[in-house]
């Protein structure tokens, strides 16, 4: 199945098929060259060498971790394009999670002044938050996401094959997120995660619609609707930076996150106890971390939080669900946050 996305800056081809088969379909158009950038994992795992090789397409492979999302490996990955004579009518197949459709999105849409790429998602986050809505960059060591550009892949091809060998900490990451859809908006996704055994295959594919929704009506953040998307995120980004992108993963500070907006709405008079505890046990059921970290000092994350991409001068903008299909944007300040979080943090010690 091949869907289109169709944003202002232009088309997105969704495959829903194996790379392998995809890729037959990719390359049928006429680059001047094509190259792969994966992990050396992944090309064991799934035989992706010999996929490669068989198309005469060559291969670069870069570390796994949230420390290749840097200015370092930016620099690096561009050197080895130019070594691979990557020219403008060049196409990069980038086979990974986020970490690597960031990094490499972010150098296709700058290397030669812009060059395609298609993106391969690997992880059940990647399919259904990253790879969608043209959202790419690298971290800097004062903070996460902090240079990078709006620059759409060509393709995206998501193979339900890569989620059979994920850890099921990765796969419950996704599911953050994918719980996130389903506050914001879908009444669809509700119903499939309350299963006992969700459909995760029509999951991604909601999800991704769900995504692209918001994109389409505010692909550059200019009207505040895509911004809804950061549910969870402001407390979430702070949470991953002060514990060094090593302790929680993306997903996992999301639902963290997420839960907290949940009880802040609650705090500020927005929504009932009720709510927040229904969210709270739709992140539980897959596993994922409902609390604050009780070793990680509230004060610590101040300035992350102070430096979020969504405030304007010196006011925080936050996230909260009021209920379901029920999120908006809340203008405050780190005192009422700190506040909220230690009346969080007292509340679930009860």
């Amino acid at each position: 199945m091949v869907k289109t996305l169709n944003f202002e800056s232009g088309n997105v081809s969704v495959y829903f098929d194996s790379i392998d088969k995809t890729l037959d379909e990719i390359t049928k158009e006429r680059y001047s060259k094509i190259v792969a950038v994966t992990h050396d994992v992944l090309l064991d795992i799934y035989n992706l060498k010999s996929i490669f090789e068989s198309k005469n397409i060559n291969i670069i492979t870069l570390p796994e971790g949230e420390k290749t999302k840097s200015l370092a490996k930016f620099i690096e990955l561009s050197k080895t394009f130019f070594e691979h004579s990557l020219d403008r009518y060049s196409h990069v197949i980038v086979v990974g999670g986020g970490v690597l459709g960031d990094l490499c999105g972010f150098l296709c849409s700058v290397y030669m002044r812009g060059i395609s790429f298609s993106l391969v998602p690997t992880t059940l986050l990647s399919m259904v938050d990253s790879s969608i809505g043209g959202k790419n960059g690298i971290d800097l060591d004062f903070g996460k996401n902090l240079l990078g550009t709006f620059y759409h892949p060509k393709n995206i091809i998501v193979d339900l094959n890569f989620l059979k060998s994920l850890p099921k900490r990765e796969i419950s990451s996704g599911m953050a997120e994918i719980i996130k859809y389903a506050i914001l908006e879908n009444s669809l996704i509700l119903e499939e995660i309350r299963k006992g055994e969700p459909d995760m295959e029509r999951l991604v594919e909601l999800s991704i619609d769900t995504k692209s929704k918001y994109v389409k009506e505010d692909e550059r953040e200019t009207t505040g609707k895509r911004a809804l998307l950061n549910l969870g995120h402001t407390l979430g980004h702070a949470i991953e930076a002060s514990t060094g992108f090593s302790r929680f993963t993306h997903g996992e500070a999301v639902s963290i996150g997420t839960c907290f907006a949940s009880f802040f709405s609650y705090y500020l008079g927005h929504a009932n106890i009720k709510f927040y505890e229904e969210v709270k046990s739709l992140f539980h059921k897959y596993n994922l971390p409902i609390s604050y970290p009780s070793d990680l000092d509230v004060e610590s994350i101040k300035q992350y939080i102070l430096k979020d991409k969504k405030n304007i001068s010196s006011q925080i903008r936050f996230v909260i669900p009021k209920d379901f299909s029920q999120v908006a944007v809340y203008p405050t300040d780190f005192s009422t946050i700190k506040d909220c979080l230690l009346n969080w943090i007292e509340y679930e010690k009860n």
